[in-house]
């Protein structure tokens, strides 16, 4: 969660956030991984819209085309909590 914090503090959403993106190091840190969908957001375009990420870990407005923002990111990190507890993805 602290990867997301300072991404969202930089303004950029990472947009891709699901369990493959989330490393465990052999010394217990986490590191969050793979930011080739991440998106710089300005003040002029504070929200996006295109469908880019892993499906199963998108937000709704996401899913559906509508502006979207750091939210969608949390979304998807509480997409991997419950994957975590269930063992898989819950719309899966």
């Amino acid at each position: 969660l602290q990867g997301l914090e300072f991404l969202h503090s930089n303004h950029v959403i990472h947009r891709d956030v699901k369990s493959l993106n989330i490393l465990l190091r052999t010394d217990g840190s986490v590191k969050l991984a793979d930011f080739g969908l991440s998106a710089q957001l300005t003040p002029e375009q504070n929200r996006r819209s295109s469908k880019t990420g892993t499906v199963w870990w998108m937000a709704p407005e996401v899913v559906k085309g509508q502006p979207y923002g750091p939210e969608a990111d949390i979304w998807s990190f509480g997409i991997v909590g419950i994957e975590m507890v269930e063992q898989e993805p819950p719309y899966w």
